[in-house]
């Protein structure tokens, strides 16, 4: 299954960059990457990182759901050449790191997170790996807990994603593709109170009710590390707003010390 969706990704990479018209010198000026690294990428003998996955697609005006789509067709049609509607959303991230289509970026920290002994025992070792973490992590919870986790989730990472004074695109898309997850869908005024943890450190105060049990505590932590490390090594002063949340939702120091443990791990297995 997993040499199926690796060649089936590669055949999409190939095939969006043959719909935008570009050719693989045309992309590597582009994107500044050294001479035949997207031939490598393409044949496989690279592996694509998420950051090179999301330049990619969004040179070629795609996004990253089109790499696992068109699993029958040796070429998918560019949207303004098919007269099909567009195949419903997939949880292109958490599907590609967690079966390891690409790697590197946050694919490490997402292997780690899934053996997260608190988060296993949470959802249960035989449903790990059938569906994304997020998914399955809410359906342990009532419609009305899913709803604050997921508004409480949006809020920290807005403000780990600020918390360096810049807000990057590669840290908000990875952010969307996150929520995209929880199929909760926002009014006008949560979207408004949601923003403004762009510019005020959010804390939340509500917490039995967004994070109601241990693993959806370590879920958050995990969750912030993964967004803060996305696009390289995190700036101090969003390492510490994250230790900032850990005390405020009473994240027992031995359990963030334990997950920093294994994103050190995962950084050198990385290297």
């Amino acid at each position: 299954m997993l040499e199926a969706l690796e060649e089936q990704v590669l055949t999409n990479l190939v095939a969006l960059r043959k719909a935008a018209g570009l050719s693989q010198k045309q992309v590597e000026s582009q994107l500044g990457l050294r001479a035949n690294t997207l031939y490598d990428l393409e044949k496989g003998r690279l592996k694509l990182s998420f950051l090179q996955a999301a330049d990619l697609c969004q040179l070629y005006h795609a996004d990253l759901n089109d790499l696992l789509a068109g699993a029958d067709a040796p070429e998918p049609l560019s949207r303004s050449e098919s007269n099909e509607p567009p195949p419903a959303p997939q949880p292109s991230v958490s599907s590609l790191t967690a079966l390891g289509v690409i790697s590197g970026g946050i694919h490490p920290f997402a292997h780690a997170m899934a053996q997260d002994p608190v988060i296993v025992a949470e959802v249960g070792v035989g449903q790990m790996g059938k569906k994304p973490l997020m998914e399955l992590l809410l359906g342990e919870l009532t419609s009305t807990q899913r709803r604050y986790f997921v508004l409480d989730l949006y809020r920290y990472i807005n403000s780990v994603i600020s918390s360096d004074g810049e807000i990057r695109e590669t840290e908000v898309n990875l952010r969307d593709t996150l929520i995209e997850q929880s199929q909760v869908m926002l009014s006008e005024s949560e979207k408004k109170s949601i923003a403004r943890a762009f510019r005020k450190p959010y804390f939340g105060k509500s917490m039995s009710k967004s994070l109601p049990r241990d693993a959806y505590r370590h879920f958050l932590i995990w969750t912030l590390q993964l967004v803060a490390h996305c696009d390289g090594r995190p700036h101090h002063q969003t390492q510490t707003y994250i230790r900032q949340v850990a005390e405020h939702i009473r994240l027992p120091v031995s359990a963030f010390r334990y997950i920093e443990e294994q994103i050190d791990s995962a950084r050198l297995e990385e290297n």
